[in-house]
C-alpha cells in the first residue's frame, strides 16, 4: 500500500494548480486581438499584440508564480505567470517546459493549409462542419478588459475567470487560415489547460518529475443512464428535479476532480455523465485521501450523497495513456489519441446505494409504504411521496413561483384540443466523436498536385464537434421554441373563501369548459391553456389532498388579469438538452411547424456534411392527461430504435445552383427520393469550399479532380458528382406517433414508422395544396377511405394504380395537389393522419 498514491499533494497545492490552469488557457491571449487578425491577412505586414504589453497592463502578475517546488527543484530563474505567457521563455523552467510539451500535444489542429488566408475586416470562423459566421468584434479592448487579477485569487474566483475567458475566446480563432479556421481560441486553450493541470498533478502524484517529453495522460469517465433516470417519473417538476439533481452530482464530481484535488479537467459531457482529462498514473482511481478513502469512492460518494443514493456512477480510467501529438514530431507521426467513443459506450448497469437507502427503511415499522416517485425510500401511508421527493416537488414548484414565465405545468402547454407534442432531437455523433470522420474533412486540397490531406481528429476539434451539436440544440433550437407567441393566464376571483391549499394543481370546469387553477393567494389562477378571457360563472374542481380527491364548487365573481409576474408564460418546456439528444415539450398544433425550422437550420448549419452527420427528429403527440411516464418511454423507444445507417444511393440530379452558392442533388433509391441542396461555397459567398462538402463514393471516381481516399474508401466533392454516380449516405429520419392509450407506445415500428427527413416538407406542402384545391373535408375523407381500403384488398398493382389516378382526378387533386405516387408510398395517408386525425385541422 506504500506505493499507492496520495492526494494529499493536490490538495496542498491547489492554488498553485489552477493558477497552472488558467495560465493554459490564457497562453496564447495574443491570439485574442485585431492585431493578430491583421497579421494573418494576405499581403500584411502589420505586427502582432507586443508580448510586452501584458507586463505593462498588468505589472502585477510578475509577482504571481505557480509555486510547485517539487517540480521546480534546484531551480533559481523566475516563473511568473507573466513569463509562463511569454512563449520565448518556455525553455527556461521546467513549468515551461510543460507548458510547451502541452501546448505542442495540442498542435494537431495546426496543420499547415494550402495559403487560405483571410482578408480582414471580414474574417470569419468556421463550425468544425464549415458553416462559417463573422468572428466579433473590439478583441482587444475586451482582451485587456478581463479580469486579470483574478489570477491572484484563482481558487476562489477560478469560475467567474473561466467563464470571462470562455465568453470571449470563443468568439475568435486560433488560426484565422481556412480550413483550419474552425478552431476557436477558448477550445485550444481549454485544451492546453487541462493537460497541463493534469501533467503537474501527475508530477505530484507520483514524487517524479518526468522529462516534458514524455507527458502522457488519460481520460476518466462517470456514466449513469441519466436519461432513464430523468424520465421515470409521473409528473413534469418531479422530472425537472431529478433533472436538477442529476446535474448537480456531475457538479459535485467536477468540482472533487477540478478543484478538491486538482487532477483533471472536464472535457466533454452529456446526460449520461462526464469524461475528464487526467495524468497518467495507472492506478489513479487507487489514489487515498489522508484517510484512507481511494479516489474511485471519493467520487461514488461524492455523486451518490448528491443523488440522496439514487444513482451510482459507473467510473472507469482509460487503459491506454496517449501523448497527443508525436512528442518526436515532425520527425516522426506516431500520433496517439484518447479514444473518447470507446469511454462514451462503456455498458451501464443502473444501480442505486443499498447502504444508503437501507438506512432510511430501518426502524420503520408499521404505516409506511414505497414512494411512488422515487420507488426507493419509504412514505408515510397517508402521505403521497416520501419526504425527499416532497421536498423536491416543492423546491421546483418555488422555483416555478420566483420565476412564472416559464411554465411547468402540462396543462398550459396543451393548444386548443388539449393536446401536447414532446419534440425529439438525435445527432448521429458516434463517428464523429471517434474521430474517423473527422478525417473525411481536408485540411489540404490541391488537385494541381494531387495533394489532399485530412484533418487530424485532435481533442481539440472533437470538443468542437459535440459542442457545436449542443450549441445547436441550446441556442439555434431554443430560439425557435422562444418565437412561439406567449400566452396569458387569468386570474378567477371567487365569492368563497375556503379554498385549497397552496401548492396544489386543481382540474375542474368553469362554464362548462375544462380548465385548471392554482391558489394565488386569496384567488385562482389558471394553470391551463385558456385562449380568451374566461366568463364568470359556476367553477367545479377536484383535488388530491392527503391522498384524498376533494371536490368544491365556486362561483366566479370576477376575471381579471393578475400582475405581472403571473401574466404571460412561454408555452415551452425544454427538459433535454445534450450533445447527441434533445427533448422538448411544445403546444402539438405548433409542434410540425417547430419541427420543419429545426429542420431547415440544421440544413444550413450541417449541410455540407449531412451526408454523414444524420439527424433524427421524432414527435410524440398526446394528450394532456396522458401520463408522462408513458410519453418519456416512448421518447426512449424511438430513441433506442433510431439506427444510422449507410445505403446505397444513387445520384439522379447534380446540378449548380443559379447564384452558384449551394449543388443541387437528387438521391435515388427504389421509389425514394432525397434531395440535398449542399453549399459549395466559404462564408464570403466567394471562397470555394474544398474542404467540406464530400460524399462517399462506390466506385473508381476517374477524372474527378477533387477526390481523396479515407480508410481505403474514395470521397468526392458534391461539385464532382455526376448522374447515376452510386454514393453511400447516411440519411436523415423522422417519424411521429399519436399516443391515444398508454399501450400505444409499445406499438412504435421504426421499420414502418420511420420516414426520411426530406418527407416532412412534402408533407405540409401537400396540406397547404389540400387546403387550396377546394376539396371538403367530407369528400377528402371519402378519398382516403376508398383507396385506403383498395390498397389493403388489392395491394400495390396497375390495376390499383388506375383506381389512384381515376379518383384523385375525379377529386381534383391530380396531378398538382397529390401524386399516384404519393398514394402508392403512404404519404397521402400520413398527411392525413397527422392533420387530420392528429391536429384535428380541416381543409375547409
Amino acid at each position: 500500500m506504500s506505493n499507492v498514491p496520495s492526494l494529499q499533494p493536490l490538495a496542498n497545492n491547489r492554488d498553485a494548480l489552477l493558477l497552472a490552469e488558467a495560465i493554459g488557457w490564457l497562453h496564447d491571449y495574443r491570439k485574442c486581438s485585431e492585431e493578430h487578425l491583421q497579421t494573418q491577412a494576405p499581403g500584411s505586414n502589420t505586427q502582432a499584440l507586443q508580448r510586452t504589453e501584458l507586463a505593462n497592463k498588468q505589472p502585477n502578475l510578475q509577482s504571481i508564480s505557480p509555486a510547485l517546488q517539487s517540480i521546480q527543484q534546484n531551480q533559481q530563474n523566475s516563473c511568473s505567470v507573466i513569463d509562463l505567457l511569454d512563449d520565448r521563455k518556455w525553455n527556461q523552467s521546467t513549468l515551461g517546459q510543460f507548458l510547451s510539451r502541452c501546448h505542442n500535444t495540442s498542435h494537431f489542429d495546426k496543420q499547415e493549409p494550402v495559403d487560405g488566408k483571410q482578408t480582414y475586416p471580414g474574417t470569419r470562423m468556421s463550425s468544425p462542419f464549415g458553416f462559417e459566421q463573422p468572428v466579433g468584434t473590439n478583441l482587444t479592448q475586451n482582451l485587456w478588459s478581463l479580469p486579470w487579477n483574478d489570477l491572484t485569487q484563482v481558487a476562489q474566483k477560478r469560475q467567474h475567470l473561466r467563464e470571462q475567458i470562455s465568453s470571449l475566446f470563443s468568439q475568435t480563432v486560433a488560426d484565422s487560415r481556412r480550413p483550419i479556421n474552425e478552431v476557436d481560441l477558448w477550445s485550444w486553450g481549454a485544451f492546453v489547460g487541462a493537460l497541463y493541470k493534469a501533467a503537474l498533478a501527475g508530477a505530484l502524484l507520483t514524487g517524479t518529475t518526468p522529462a516534458p517529453q514524455s507527458l502522457q495522460w488519460r481520460l476518466l469517465s462517470i456514466r449513469v443512464d441519466g436519461l432513464a433516470y430523468i424520465s421515470n417519473v409521473a409528473r413534469i417538476p418531479d422530472l425537472l428535479a431529478r433533472q436538477q439533481l442529476l446535474v448537480g452530482a456531475l457538479d459535485t464530481v467536477r468540482d472533487l476532480l477540478e478543484v478538491t484535488y486538482p487532477l483533471g479537467s472536464e472535457v466533454y459531457r452529456d446526460e449520461n455523465g462526464s469524461v475528464f482529462i487526467v495524468p497518467d498514473v495507472p492506478d489513479l482511481l487507487d489514489a487515498s485521501d489522508g484517510q484512507g478513502v481511494t479516489l474511485r469512492a471519493e467520487i461514488v460518494r461524492a455523486f451518490s450523497q448528491t443523488m440522496n443514493g439514487e444513482l451510482l456512477p459507473e467510473v472507469t480510467l482509460e487503459q491506454n495513456p496517449w501523448w497527443g501529438q508525436d512528442p518526436n514530431w515532425p520527425n516522426a507521426t506516431n500520433d496517439r489519441l484518447p479514444n473518447v467513443k470507446k469511454m462514451l459506450t462503456i455498458p451501464i448497469v443502473a444501480s442505486v446505494d443499498v447502504s444508503a437507502i437501507e438506512s432510511l427503511w430501518k426502524g420503520k415499522e408499521g404505516n409506511w409504504e414505497l414512494c411512488p416517485v422515487c420507488r426507493l425510500r419509504p412514505k408515510q401511508e397517508s402521505k403521497d411521496t416520501c419526504a425527499h421527493c416532497e421536498k423536491r416537488r416543492g423546491s421546483r414548484i418555488a422555483a416555478w413561483e420566483k420565476d412564472p414565465h416559464r411554465t411547468i405545468w402540462m396543462d398550459e402547454l396543451a393548444d386548443a384540443n388539449s393536446r401536447v407534442a414532446l419534440l425529439i432531437g438525435k445527432f448521429g455523433l458516434d463517428d464523429w466523436l471517434s474521430g474517423d470522420l473527422v478525417q473525411t474533412l481536408l485540411v489540404k486540397a490541391d488537385p494541381q498536385n494531387n495533394t489532399f490531406t485530412p484533418k487530424n481528429p485532435s481533442p481539440a476539434r472533437l470538443r468542437r464537434v459535440w459542442e457545436t451539436c449542443q450549441r445547436f440544440w441550446t441556442e439555434t433550437v431554443q430560439s425557435i421554441l422562444d418565437a412561439l407567441p406567449g400566452r396569458e393566464r387569468w386570474l378567477l376571483e371567487v365569492q368563497e373563501t375556503d379554498l385549497p391549499h397552496q401548492g396544489v394543481v386543481c382540474d375542474g370546469t368553469l362554464n362548462g369548459q375544462p380548465i385548471s387553477v392554482w391558489r394565488l393567494n386569496g384567488a385562482l389562477l389558471t394553470v391551463s391553456f385558456v385562449p380568451e378571457q374566461p366568463s364568470v360563472g359556476q367553477l367545479h374542481i377536484t383535488w388530491e389532498d392527503q391522498r384524498q380527491k376533494r371536490l368544491a364548487t365556486y362561483q366566479v365573481k370576477d376575471v381579471k388579469k393578475p400582475s405581472a409576474d403571473y401574466l404571460c408564460y412561454h408555452p415551452t418546456l425544454t427538459l433535454l438538452a445534450s450533445p447527441d439528444q434533445f427533448l422538448a415539450l411544445v403546444p402539438a398544433a405548433d409542434a410540425v411547424e417547430i419541427t420543419n425550422k429545426i429542420r431547415g437550420e440544421y440544413e444550413t448549419q450541417f449541410g455540407k456534411v449531412q451526408n454523414r452527420l444524420p439527424l433524427f427528429l421524432g414527435i410524440v403527440f398526446f394528450p394532456r392527461k396522458m401520463p408522462l411516464m408513458a410519453v418519456m418511454d416512448t421518447a426512449r423507444r424511438m430513441l433506442e430504435q433510431v439506427e444510422f445507417k449507410e445505403e446505397t444511393w444513387q445520384v439522379e440530379c447534380s446540378c449548380p445552383s443559379e447564384d452558384k452558392l449551394t449543388r443541387h442533388l437528387r438521391l435515388a433509391k427504389d421509389q425514394a427520393r432525397i434531395v440535398y441542396e449542399v453549399p459549395v461555397r466559404m462564408g464570403d459567398k466567394h471562397t470555394d469550399d474544398l474542404w467540406y462538402p464530400y460524399f462517399f463514393f462506390q466506385g473508381n471516381p476517374t477524372a474527378r479532380p477533387l477526390r481523396f481516399q479515407h480508410n481505403g474508401r474514395w470521397l468526392v466533392h458534391a461539385n464532382d458528382l455526376r448522374e447515376e454516380d452510386t454514393i453511400l449516405v447516411t440519411p436523415s429520419r423522422f417519424a411521429y406517433i399519436f399516443l391515444e392509450s398508454t399501450a400505444q407506445r409499445f406499438r412504435f415500428d421504426s421499420q414502418a414508422d420511420m420516414m426520411l427527413l426530406d418527407e416532412l416538407p412534402h408533407l405540409i406542402k401537400m396540406w397547404a395544396d389540400l387546403k387550396q384545391s377546394g376539396i371538403t373535408d367530407t369528400g377528402l375523407h371519402a378519398v382516403s377511405a376508398l383507396l385506403e381500403t383498395k390498397q389493403a384488398s388489392w395491394g400495390s398493382g396497375q390495376e390499383f394504380d388506375r383506381l389512384v389516378r381515376t379518383t384523385l382526378k375525379e377529386a381534383g387533386l391530380l396531378p398538382n395537389v397529390v401524386r399516384p405516387e404519393d398514394v402508392q408510398n403512404g404519404r397521402f395517408f400520413r398527411c392525413l393522419e397527422l392533420y387530420q386525425h392528429i391536429l384535428k385541422q380541416k381543409v375547409h
